[in-house]
């Protein structure tokens, strides 16, 4: 199978932003006084905001205090790419220098919104390396709903047994399948589980795998 099209997840896929997320998950709980167990943090790691305010609305009782939570967060955020805080992960610059090279067509396809998406490759100095972004803000549904990939892939036009979907997280994964696109897992904060180890087309340690996975290919 020569790889004609990629697709890209974002938060901890391509950056190391999930760290980054609990880290002002957890300055949010601390201001509120709320406790905030990992546990807890693990629900959201590839699912949509919409998902996240729920489990928030649910947790918390009330919307208003979702909401506050909410902004505290991305105030964090903010403020912790203003500090150069955002890492990439390791390969993707070389990664992407491939694609680029095989002219191999790219996408992120992200449960995150455009706005965010967009400050985040402005922060690592990716802007203009993707030309097509779909967003939360694109679909009726996030992850692990197929809806982001499926449009992803209509985007790319290429064919879906040469289109691979780059995730790390079961969401994502189940989100691949459900849109009936082969995915290679790259593992972030959660060691993959057995059902991601029987569901996925690969699980290799880093980008630069996926990079010699692509190069194998053709």
């Amino acid at each position: 199978m020569a790889i004609q099209g990629v697709i890209f997840d974002m938060d901890g896929l391509m950056f190391d932003s999930e760290k980054l997320y609990y880290q002002a998950n957890l300055a949010a709980a601390k201001t509120m006084q709320l406790s905030f167990p990992t546990s807890f943090y693990h629900q959201f790691i590839g699912a949509s905001d919409g998902y996240m305010m729920e489990l928030l609305i649910d947790a918390l009782g009330e919307r208003s205090q979702a909401e506050r939570f909410v902004d505290l967060t991305y105030q964090n955020i903010q403020l912790a790419l203003q500090q150069g805080k955002l890492v990439k992960k390791p390969g993707l610059d070389a990664l992407l220098a491939y694609l680029d090279q095989h002219q191999i067509p790219k996408i992120i396809a992200s449960s995150n919104f455009k706005s965010k998406i967009k400050q985040f490759l402005a922060a690592a100095h990716l802007k203009h390396a993707f030309t097509k972004i779909v967003s939360f803000d694109d679909v009726s549904q996030g992850k692990p709903a197929p809806d982001l990939f499926e449009k992803a892939h209509v985007l790319l036009g290429t064919p879906a047994t040469k289109t691979i979907v780059l995730e790390d997280s079961l969401n994502g994964l189940l989100a691949a399948e459900a849109a009936a696109l082969p995915c290679v897992i790259v593992p972030d904060l959660i060691k993959p589980t057995q059902t991601m180890q029987a569901k996925a087309t690969a699980i290799v340690p880093d980008l630069f795998a996926v990079r010699d996975l692509i190069k194998k290919s053709h």
